[in-house]
């Protein structure tokens, strides 16, 4: 093999090594964030107060998009757990974070996230247990700080639940005390908009990632459109 030969082998057995060592990163990079989203629902089974907000970036940017409205820094995150600290000992939220979907953005520093929450609501309350199902979907963001992972922000909807004894409860079940104003938890930063799709049965939380296989968008939107006349 000659010299311009073996020189030619060598930058391209560079390239492939640098190519393999980005490739890697990314992959550490989401599995570091899975373990982070995965903890924050152990934590919010038992509404850990402190353990729930270290797991949010101090940047001016988070925001948690609830079904109550919007709260907004880091010191929103906090208004809006504060309340948990004196939940009861025997207190259950479990949420568990299924079927994620991670990218991680070109630069490196900021990535998306879909998940499934699913799982169920034991709440002590004057004498009796206020008890439901949740299924649920998480749009998230993600920051690295400082070589770790944090949220960013949450965006939520509640396509199913189910009551008990009740039964099955829809959007429109679901969210009916915030839209009525009912809600007596923290105060929101920004109100709830009432032209929200996520209020309405068979609405499609919108996707962050094009199709895996043809690139193209999906048809959510085109989809969502539909429920327009059943808006109040």
């Amino acid at each position: 093999m000659n010299a311009a030969a073996l020189e030619a082998r060598i930058e391209a057995l560079e390239k492939q090594v640098e190519a393999q060592a980005k490739q890697l990163a990314r992959l550490s990079d989401i599995e570091a964030i899975k373990k982070l989203q995965k903890a924050y629902g152990y934590y919010v089974e038992h509404m850990m107060y402190q353990e729930i907000i270290d797991c949010f970036s101090d940047s001016p940017e988070v925001i948690l998009d609830w079904l109550e409205g919007k709260y907004l820094g880091k010191a929103g995150v906090r208004k809006y757990f504060e309340r948990m600290k004196t939940a009861p000992a025997d207190f259950y939220h479990q949420v568990m974070q299924i079927a994620g979907i991670v990218d991680i953005e070109p630069e490196g520093k900021r990535a998306r996230g879909r998940w499934y929450a699913f799982g169920g609501m034991f709440f002590p309350r004057e004498g009796t247990v206020r008890r439901s199902f949740v299924s649920g979907i998480y749009e998230m963001g993600y920051i690295r700080e400082r070589g770790v992972w944090k949220i960013l922000s949450i965006k939520w909807v509640i396509p199913y639940a189910i009551r008990i004894p009740e039964g099955w409860a829809l959007p429109e079940d679901v969210n009916r005390p915030y839209l009525a104003g009912e809600w007596r938890g923290p105060r929101p930063d920004i109100d709830i908009d009432r032209n929200d799709g996520r209020y309405l049965t068979g609405y499609i939380f919108p996707f962050h990632y094009r199709h895996p296989v043809t690139g193209k968008a999906t048809s959510e939107a085109e989809k969502n459109a539909r429920l327009a006349s059943r808006k109040e």
